[in-house]
């Protein structure tokens, strides 16, 4: 008979339960891609250097619930490693969805993510983002107060750390049924903007040479080495035009040396720049 826990008022199958902590498989599979290559070369590593990045959990029911490691600490069980470095995340966690909805923000904090690879993760919150936007649009056709009007795309963009309008392209492009303009996508091959000039192109009944137009989309990336910046002189002429989608970013700085380098890690991106004065 399977070992159960209780968690948020449900029943849940303990996967394990090693060196005190606890792993469900609602967590372990929620983020976790099947990576036989990158397993063992992980395992190698702990072997040779052990572990650096503590084990993550949160406590429900006095529960150790592992939350980020589930990878590191199934290496541990595997190596019978049981000096495992671990750290409490204390957040006020209602249900499993709020642990997963951390997940995804947790793992798209990290830079050694790509943009693509953010805003998959960002999307498996949608849904989630979208049963709060319709009780929004419940309370207030009630006459009740709230803040402002929930915006998907929006709230996936802070998520992901990119533009709205990237949301709204990497979806249209998702949406458009062209497999091999979103497997390149997908791949990192072509950029979210120039995936979804192409599916434009495509949409419109061009005929296109799509390895030809990829390679002067790559050879027109190479010669354009600088961000696209705009320099502004205060917060409200920003706004503006990130509001009517001229830019997608805005970058407030007081030191000005340091905004093409932030710029340059994502250089398909238009960036306002407003320069903070002391």
């Amino acid at each position: 008979m399977s070992n159960t826990i209780q968690l948020f008022g449900q029943n849940y199958n303990v996967n394990n339960t090693y060196a005190g902590l606890t792993t469900i498989s609602e967590l372990q599979n929620y983020l976790t891609n099947s990576d036989p290559e990158g397993y063992n070369l992980l395992k190698r590593d702990i072997v040779k250097n052990g572990i650096n990045d503590p084990i993550l959990y949160t406590t429900v029911n006095n529960i150790k619930l592992v939350i980020d490691g589930h990878v590191r600490l199934q290496t541990c069980i595997e190596l019978e490693i049981s000096n495992i470095p671990a750290k409490e995340i204390k957040e006020n966690f209602e249900t499993l969805a709020d642990v997963q909805f951390w997940m995804i923000k947790n793992q798209c904090q990290r830079r050694n993510l790509t943009q693509i690879q953010k805003l998959q993760l960002a999307i498996l919150h949608e849904e989630t983002i979208q049963q709060i936007a319709k009780v929004n649009l419940i309370d207030a056709g009630k006459g009740n107060n709230i803040e402002k009007p929930v915006d998907t795309l929006l709230e996936i963009a802070k998520i992901a750390n990119v533009g709205r309008t990237t949301v709204s392209r990497y979806k249209k492009v998702l949406n458009s049924g062209l497999e091999d303009i979103i497997k390149r996508m997908l791949q990192g091959e072509l950029s979210v903007t120039s995936a979804y000039n192409l599916v434009q192109k495509k949409t419109k009944d061009v005929q296109i040479n799509l390895d030809q137009e990829i390679a002067t989309l790559q050879t027109e990336t190479i010669q354009s080495e600088t961000p696209v910046l705009k320099f502004v002189r205060d917060y409200n002429e920003a706004k503006n035009l990130l509001n009517t989608n001229e830019f997608e970013c805005l970058i407030m700085t007081k030191d000005e040396g340091k905004v093409k380098d932030f710029a340059s890690q994502q250089p398909n991106v238009k960036y306002a720049v407003f320069i903070i004065e002391d």
